[in-house]
């Protein structure tokens, strides 16, 4: 478990031979304790700054396309947003489903999904899911295309369970596709195709009077396979292709190519989008983000915070005018940093070093 905020503070002044603080006194503090949490401080941002791609700041996201959109915002997808791996920039199928994790803690109800008989619910168990007892509950999906192929992913797990996707709800379905799973305890991941009929097609899930079946997730997409985006600088966007986007008309918008950075890091696709239908899926790295409250915690694992204790000492040992030990806990802290790098980064070059 990850030490708060106030727990890397009183290691550092504890081995400063300082007194230490306490949650009530934490926001009052002052002369070398509240150097000290500055230094903290810095010595997070120190480490995180050391590189670029440090497994642990990297994450996913996603923006959602809108046909006729070429620009969009990354301040909704993040806003510890550093920057994005061009890299793993993907085109790939919208996911229609509203609330289709289950794994909500406490929720009274399933937002989202309509009961159509019994009291769909959550559960404690397989980390609070969707339960479905003696149930039906359904979920309309609209904005479909009429001839396009779907895929729903369903994972359950308990009772047998029936899903089906059709133009109706309530266990009436028209233009159906059905799938009975029977999941017992195994945690199972299912799949049901279907060719769309009409605009709005519905999710509906029903299970056998008496019995417990849990959904853990559900998802439904376009049938189609992911596509990399290429990256394009923005200069390069600007001399291919910004003059052909200003004067595209919308019969000539087609399923985005390429992913640029604009001068306002945003992110730019192009050709621009002719559908609404797609999501932008890419990995990012995040920024560091000062700690404030006694109990926050930092993203660096718990088993390298010695390097943040060693960094922090470092600045302690200098503002003391202590150039000498200052330089042992600035040999600790680079020795962590090599650790770090060889065990995250695999950076084998660092090995004879440490």
């Amino acid at each position: 478990m990850a030490s708060t905020y106030l727990t890397l503070v009183n290691d550092v002044l504890r081995d400063m031979n300082e007194v230490e603080l306490t949650s009530s006194n934490f926001t009052a503090s002052r002369g070398v304790q509240t150097t000290v949490k500055d230094y903290v401080n810095r010595a997070v941002s120190d480490i995180l700054n050391s590189e670029l791609n440090w497994p642990f700041t990297r994450s996913e996201g996603a923006v959602d396309v809108i046909a006729g959109k070429g620009i969009y915002s990354y301040a909704s997808v993040d806003s510890t947003l550093k920057y994005i791996d061009y890299d793993n920039v993907f085109l790939q199928p919208k996911n229609y489903i509203t609330n289709g994790t289950f794994e909500i803690s406490g929720a009274a109800s399933i937002t989202g999904w309509t009961t159509v008989s019994g009291t769909p619910a959550a559960s404690s168990k397989f980390g609070n899911t969707l339960l479905l007892t003696n149930a039906e509950a359904s979920q309309a999906v609209t904005d479909l295309i009429v001839g396009r192929s779907y895929t729903v992913l369903i994972q359950t797990s308990g009772a047998t369970l029936t899903a089906e996707i059709g133009t109706s709800s309530g266990g009436s379905q028209t233009s159906s596709s059905t799938l009975t799973i029977s999941s017992g305890n195994e945690i199972l991941l299912s799949q049901l195709s279907f060719t769309a009929t009409a605009i709005t097609h519905y999710v509906s899930f029903t299970e056998a009077a008496g019995e417990a079946a849990f959904v853990k997730f559900v998802e439904l997409s376009e049938d189609v396979t992911p596509v990399p985006l290429r990256y394009l600088s923005f200069e390069e966007y600007t001399e291919r292709f910004r003059e052909r986007d200003t004067r595209l008309t919308t019969d000539k918008f087609a399923d985005p190519e390429y992913v640029y950075t604009t001068y306002n890091n945003e992110l730019g696709l192009t050709p621009i989008p002719k559908d609404s239908n797609r999501t932008i899926k890419f990995d990012y790295y995040v920024s560091n983000m000062d700690l404030t409250a006694a109990t926050d915690t930092t993203i660096i694992p718990t088993r390298f915070e010695p390097v943040i204790n060693s960094r922090a000492k470092y600045y302690t040992h200098m503002f003391r005018s202590d150039v000498q030990t200052a330089q042992f806990s600035l040999k600790e802290y680079e020795d962590g940093l090599k650790r770090m790098r060889i065990e995250l980064l695999n950076r084998k070059d660092y090995m004879r070093a440490v």
